[in-house]
């Protein structure tokens, strides 16, 4: 390190050069001409010869000056972007998101990258859970829930999109069973799924057994193995079809169960919240 010149110094100099002015790296700097003369005189001095050339009352850069401004401006530069860097790393914010298993497994890891590319300095912390939650003990600035249980009145509620669910299975399942019937895959999180379903669609199809599992997550992945059809609700399976990893043979329809996200602090007072929300609410009426 003996051989840098001061580095305070160094920006005036920098702005002097870039100026080819005392007086305007002065205003920029908004420091006085003086203080700008003496900071060159003490880059120069460090080196042991002249930087800059005054002809009638004016100052150029001669050529060891030019070629030392070129690559002093550069490092600053590069020191300015990192000390920023430095500055966002120190601002991260952490945010602590509870989600449902299977949602937050088949749905919200899938898409969380993209979150820093619309919120930046945010690092999510993310735990799976479901139903009822206290937020405050927890430490959670959002749970992501289906409105199947009732939360405290303080809590913010923002209504993200109503469930449409639906038989779902490999693709050409139901035509390679060589004239078998179809295994059924439960969820011991959602016993009644199927008979929610065959309720709402009006129909009911014939089984040669059932199989559980104890979330959507594995009966899925069951259906996508090919050992039998599911019930997927629409925001678990939206990446699949589209993937062509299963198919949804009886379409969907819709339920009464509605997924909401709670908060403690009031979305519009909290610009990360809100831009979080905002996120999520639009990506969930993408599966829709």
């Amino acid at each position: 390190m003996r051989n840098l010149p001061p580095l305070n110094p160094l920006v005036s100099f920098c702005s002097a050069a870039k100026h080819q002015s005392f007086t305007k790296a002065a205003q920029e700097l908004n420091l006085t001409h003086g203080a700008i003369s003496r900071a060159v005189k003490l880059i120069e001095e460090h080196f042991g010869y002249q930087l800059f050339e005054r002809r009638n009352r004016r100052i150029y850069l001669n050529e060891k000056g030019q070629y030392f401004a070129l690559k002093a401006e550069k490092i600053l530069l590069d020191l300015e972007k990192v000390c920023e860097e430095m500055h966002q790393q120190s601002t991260l914010k952490n945010f602590s998101i509870s989600c449902e298993p299977s949602l937050a497994m088949r749905w919200l890891m899938p898409r969380i990258n993209t979150v820093h590319k619309i919120i930046p300095n945010i690092d999510i912390q993310l735990s799976t859970a479901g139903g009822p939650i206290d937020l405050a003990s927890h430490k959670i600035d959002l749970a992501i829930r289906r409105a199947d249980f009732k939360w405290p009145e303080e809590y913010w509620v923002t209504h993200l999109g109503t469930e449409w669910i639906g038989p779902v299975c490999r693709p050409n399942y139901l035509n390679t069973a060589n004239d078998e019937l179809p295994v059924s895959l439960h969820t011991r999180t959602r016993p009644s799924a199927w008979a929610d379903w065959e309720s709402l669609k009006h129909q009911k199809l014939q089984f040669s057994s059932e199989k559980y599992f104890d979330h959507f997550f594995f009966s899925l992945q069951a259906s996508i193995a090919g050992l039998g059809i599911a019930i997927g609700p629409n925001f678990l399976v939206a990446d699949d079809i589209s993937e062509g990893l299963l198919e949804a043979p009886f379409g969907f329809v819709e339920t009464d169960l509605e997924y909401v996200a709670l908060s403690l602090r009031n979305p519009e007072a909290d610009e990360k919240l809100k831009s979080f929300l905002s996120w999520i609410h639009t990506e969930f009426q993408k599966a829709m």
